[in-house]
């Protein structure tokens, strides 16, 4: 992806620490990530971290009958296994369906497969699931090409997450694939030329 920055005259610099701004420009653009700031509801609720609020399934905090949802709650996942936070309104959207049907007596669980989306250059970008460091990265297709999908499968080659550049049939297969957790074999994975699912074990 570096490479469309550098073909539309951006000077990427990945890991560059600044210490100060020295520029000739009208504005300066500043973002550097989101950070929930919630302590000021004070020492009942339990705090992830990273200052989130730390939320049940349900989407419950510590405190009685207080729910809360979106960037701001660090909710646990049963697909994960820990408390996650999902900055995209995807997540968003989804939390007060959940936080409905609890406040009404249900019991429902907020557990969707982490997504979202990014528009750069003239290119859809998604992205589906949430991999680690060590999961195996396969790619589909020629990453110098307009359209192409990355895949990470686990230890298990479970698929844990899929990166799909122009290619929405690979990314909503990716999806239902990560919801069922399927065992893909990596082979298959990497053939573009053949769907996604067809790469069940």
């Amino acid at each position: 992806m570096a490479n469309w920055y550098r073909a539309a005259g951006v000077d990427l610099r990945l890991d560059s620490p600044v210490t100060h701004l020295d520029l000739d420009a009208d504005r300066i653009l500043v973002a550097i990530g989101a950070r929930p700031d919630v302590r000021w509801l004070g020492d009942s609720f339990a705090y992830a971290p990273d200052g989130a609020l730390l939320v049940t399934a349900q989407l419950r905090t510590s405190v009685g009958n207080v729910f809360a949802v979106g960037d701001c709650a660090a909710y646990y996942s049963e697909r994960y296994g820990k408390h996650i936070r999902v900055e995209h309104w995807d997540n968003a959207l989804r939390g007060p369906q959940t936080v409905a049907d609890n406040v009404l007596g249900g019991s429902a669980e907020h557990d969707p497969v982490p997504y979202f989306w990014s528009e750069q250059f003239g290119r859809m970008v998604q992205y589906v699931g949430r991999h680690a460091a060590t999961d195996k990265m396969v790619v589909r297709g020629d990453l110098g090409d307009a359209a192409w999908t990355v895949c990470w499968l686990d230890d298990s080659s479970r698929l844990s997450a899929a990166l799909a550049v122009g290619k929405p049939r690979d990314l909503a297969q990716g999806r239902k694939l990560i919801t069922a957790s399927s065992v893909l074999d990596a082979a298959r994975v990497a053939d573009p030329g053949r769907p996604l699912t067809s790469a069940t074990l």
